[in-house]
């Protein structure tokens, strides 16, 4: 495997798991706060948001497509992505597959039609700031992709084909994980600061 998109895996795979990390967070943040008593002694139960649970399956689906695309390139050279058919056909699917279900799980996020009646004023404050999430998660892929590049095929002087192809779907997936990411760190900042 060329050891530049191992790296750049590796590095979504870091970000996945660093999101993992948060969305476990919130949910013990939110288990301790199920506990917390009003003043009048009842249970104050704070139900997780839908865009919160969508955003951490979201994060687990794009995890197991990044497992499943590098245990498919094992052993294969980027190079040979369009030399062989199967391993091209099989990882297109995989990605496919992964990007239809995490648009599935991050249509609550759009503010437009029947999901707009869901959204209250804390939903509005996380949306807006998960964009910022998204911006650099694709600033430190494209930094990632370009020293990577660069030292790996520098004596070469220029990039195989297959690669730019593999980047403009690492930048899909980049976005969709940035995205949730975003969320389950706005909730998580919401719970413990308020604001």
């Amino acid at each position: 495997m060329n050891i530049w998109f191992g790296v750049t895996m590796v590095s979504a795979f870091i970000v996945s798991a660093l999101a993992a990390y948060l969305g476990v967070r919130a949910l013990q943040v939110l288990k301790v706060r199920k506990a917390k008593l009003e003043e009048g002694g009842e249970i104050v139960n704070i139900p997780m948001a839908i865009l919160q649970q969508r955003s951490l399956w979201n994060i687990l689906s794009i995890t197991i497509g990044v497992l499943i695309i590098s245990w498919l390139f094992k052993g294969y050279a980027v190079s040979e992505f369009f030399a062989n058919d199967k391993l091209r056909i099989s990882i297109t699917a995989v990605v496919a597959v992964t990007l239809m279900v995490n648009l599935f799980l991050m249509l609550p996020t759009s503010k437009k039609g029947r999901w707009s009646k869901m959204f209250d004023e804390r939903d509005e404050l996380v949306l807006s700031k998960a964009s910022n999430f998204q911006i650099v998660g694709l600033l430190i892929l494209s930094v990632i992709w370009t020293i990577g590049l660069t030292e790996y095929y520098w004596e070469a002087g220029s990039i195989p084909i297959d690669i730019p192809y593999l980047m403009f779907w690492s930048n899909f997936l980049m976005l969709f994980l940035s995205r949730s990411v975003g969320i389950v760190f706005g909730y998580w900042w919401l719970d413990h600061y308020g604001n």
